[in-house]
C-alpha cells in the first residue's frame, strides 16, 4: 500500500465537490476525479482501477459519510469488491480514533512491503499501523498470493531482458498498464519508483 497525496489544487477542493446521498452522477465525478490522481490504482490494495473493475467513492472513516465533516480527505477510489467483502468497517468503532491514514506524511515509513512474505509489515508497537492492516484486510491471503506471484512474473521477465529493455516494458503506454500492479511491491523488489 502506498501513501496517497491529496492536492490542495484538486478539482474537488477548488469546485468545492461534495459527495451526496442518491446523486450518482455528481458522486461518479467525484470517483473519476479520486481515480486520476491515484493514477487509477486502488488505494487499498494497489490493483488498476480498470474498466472492468467496479469502482467506489471510499470514506475512509464511514462514521462521516453524509456528514459536513466528510471531504476530500476522506475520500478514496477503491476497487468495489475490497470495500464491501474485505474492509472490515466493524472495526472502525474499537479503533477510538487510532489508525493510519493512508494520507500520513509518515505512512510508508510506518507500513512496509517485506517481499519475503509477500505482506506490509509494521513495528510492533505501531497500534495505528496495526489498526490499518486489520481494518483494510491489507494481508488478505488471495491478495498476499497474487503480489508474490506477479513480482515472480516480473522477476522471470526481467531475468530474461536488460535493465533497459525492463525499464522500457515499464515505461511504455503499451505494456504498462499490464505490468503495473502492487506499486509498492514493484517498487520494493526492483527498487524503482512508480
Amino acid at each position: 500500500m502506498k501513501r496517497i497525496i491529496k492536492n490542495l489544487d484538486s478539482i474537488i477542493v477548488v469546485e468545492n465537490l461534495v459527495y451526496k446521498e442518491n446523486r450518482s452522477k455528481n458522486n461518479k465525478r467525484i470517483r473519476e476525479i479520486l481515480e486520476e490522481e491515484q493514477g487509477y490504482f486502488c488505494a487499498y490494495t494497489e490493483y488498476p482501477l480498470e474498466v472492468a473493475v467496479a469502482r467506489d467513492v471510499e470514506h475512509f472513516d464511514q462514521t462521516l459519510k453524509f456528514k459536513e465533516e466528510d471531504n476530500y480527505k476522506n475520500w478514496f477510489a477503491v476497487s468495489h469488491r475490497w470495500n464491501v467483502t474485505f474492509k472490515q468497517d466493524e472495526l472502525w468503532k474499537t479503533f477510538e480514533g487510532e489508525i493510519l491514514y493512508p494520507t500520513d506524511e509518515d505512512f510508508e515509513k510506518r507500513l512496509w512491503y517485506d517481499e519475503a512474505t509477500g505482506e506490509y509489515l509494521h513495528n510492533l508497537n505501531d497500534i495505528a499501523a496495526e489498526n490499518l492492516k486489520n481494518y483494510l484486510q491489507i494481508n488478505q491471503y488471495q491478495l498476499v498470493e497474487e503480489r508474490i506471484n506477479h513480482i515472480q512474473l516480473l522477476k522471470d521477465l526481467y531475468g530474461s531482458v536488460d535493465i533497459e529493455g525492463f525499464e522500457f516494458w515499464l515505461n511504455n503506454p503499451t505494456t504498462k498498464k499490464q505490468l503495473i500492479r502492487f506499486r509498492r511491491a514493484m517498487e520494493t523488489a526492483f527498487n524503482v519508483i512508480l
